[in-house]
């Protein structure tokens, strides 16, 4: 867990402002996790495109074909895919809100022992959960969405913008992955050669992009830098070894 070392008059005064958020940080963690998510999948999913057609020796014009056509395709789908999913989650959560809201109305007495249940599971003393029901229970409101919390583990306020989400998966799976095939790229028109080198200049990009990506979670999430980005690396790695082996496999047996 990391070690949370905050400044308490900077606190205190910040609340006092209205500005507390600051201390929490303005990421929304959904849009933080759409985009290390479809970063990390379009690097590893095309560098493994690449790979695997370095192991089966085929030439440089197949990786820009599967490569663009697999970053493309992939992107569309991660990031439609990513969308349906939000919209799905916060449909059925809106829908469980409903029928917590049903039941706070129409049995009441089953609630508030789910509700006295709610605070002593938190070790609050059976006496204080019982007047700390009583009270709740005056706000309908207040009620169905505590028992909600209880039952679901998040909020049942409705998420607005959906498509946010998918757009930054499919954002960032389209430029993340674009850079394993940068040097593919960059000789076909001539602008850099590498000769035999294109696959060893491609594996150098994408473990800097997976370990500069993985590193930058550590601007929200906190912990060691370099270890944030040595796990996305080494995840990485492993889908690259596995596709190049596949290819260098399949090329030996056709």
């Amino acid at each position: 867990m990391p070690q949370i070392t905050l400044n308490i008059d900077k606190a205190r005064k910040l609340h006092r402002e209205g500005k507390a958020s600051q201390l929490h940080g303005s990421f929304d963690s959904k849009l933080l996790k759409a985009a290390v998510y479809g970063a990390n999948d379009g690097i590893i999913t095309t560098f493994a495109v690449v790979a695997g057609v370095a192991g089966a020796g085929l030439s440089p014009s197949i990786v820009l074909i599967l490569g663009f056509a697999n970053l493309i395709a992939d992107g569309i789908s991660m990031g439609i895919g990513d969308y349906l999913g939000e919209r799905s989650e916060n449909r059925f959560k809106q829908y469980q809100y409903e029928i917590e809201k049903w039941e706070v109305k129409n049995i009441p007495d089953e609630e508030e022992k789910e509700l006295v249940e709610f605070f002593t599971k938190r070790q609050v003393l059976p006496a204080d959960a019982v007047k700390m029901s009583l009270v709740i229970k005056k706000y309908p409101h207040v009620w169905s969405e505590l028992g909600f919390f209880d039952e679901m583990g998040s909020s049942p306020v409705e998420e607005r913008n959906e498509w946010k989400t998918g757009l930054i998966t499919f954002c960032s799976f389209l430029i993340a992955g674009a850079l394993p095939l940068l040097p593919y790229v960059l000789e076909a028109v001539q602008v850099v050669q590498f000769a035999d080198q294109k696959f060893i200049a491609s594996m150098v990009s994408t473990a800097w992009t997976l370990f500069i990506v993985g590193s930058l979670r550590t601007f929200v999430t906190k912990g060691t830098w370099w270890k944030n980005g040595f796990e996305m690396l080494m995840i990485g790695a492993i889908a690259a070894v596995a596709a190049y082996l596949t290819g260098a496999f399949v090329d030996q047996i056709v």
